[in-house]
């Protein structure tokens, strides 16, 4: 097949049926801005310069819209936090993906609170993990987000701890999600966390 080396001015004409790069992983060497479409996962991603960032979702249909939202946290700490967003409408949470700047791994929760001091219930029923190599965590049991409703993200174990936070620390959250893991070293770095949802 023909191989193009310079970039291709199609001068504003329409690229008709195309197709994105369909591939079972990731490519090699991204650039900022490439894209391509994972046959597992049923979802285009986005190369921003960092990280691989999804493309909407292969649930929902009937025409529902895609809302990310992203959050990051430095060092992150068993006692460390942060509100990804306050909700203005009903949402339906589909995916989350998780990436840590370092080879350590961390685990966090996402809350569904009514009230942004007080702990809520977690959108899975264990902490999800996020790790160097992107780790993706795609089982949600909490799904419904409710107009007004705040999502809280707060670290379940980071490198070196024992577990999560004891009942009242203002990280422990509601349900009855399991004891994440002990962490692994320093936990030196960046979590990022991008949640995927569908417009009701």
């Amino acid at each position: 097949m023909p191989s193009f080396k310079s970039n291709l001015d199609i001068q504003q004409n329409q690229l008709l049926n195309a197709v994105l790069h369909r591939l079972s992983s990731r490519p090699d060497f991204p650039i900022e801005g490439q894209i391509y479409y994972d046959d597992g996962k049923h979802l285009a991603y986005l190369w921003d310069g960092n990280y691989w960032i999804p493309w909407g979702s292969s649930s929902g249909g009937g025409g529902s819209e895609v809302k990310q939202f992203i959050t990051t946290i430095l060092n992150p700490s068993s006692r460390s936090g942060a509100i990804i967003i306050r909700l203005y409408e009903d949402l339906l949470a589909v995916r989350v993906d998780a990436h840590f700047s370092t080879i350590n791994n961390v685990y966090f929760n996402i809350d569904i609170r009514q009230n942004v001091n007080l702990a809520g219930n977690n959108i899975t029923d264990h902490p999800m993990l996020a790790t160097n190599d992107g780790n993706e965590y795609t089982t949600i049991d909490h799904a419904w987000l409710k107009k007004d409703d705040w999502l809280y993200l707060s670290i379940a174990s980071g490198s070196g701890d024992t577990g999560t936070p004891i009942e009242g620390e203002t990280t422990g959250t509601g349900g009855t999600g399991t004891e994440p893991p002990a962490g692994d070293g320093d936990v030196l770095g960046i979590i990022t966390v991008v949640l995927s949802c569908l417009t009701i």
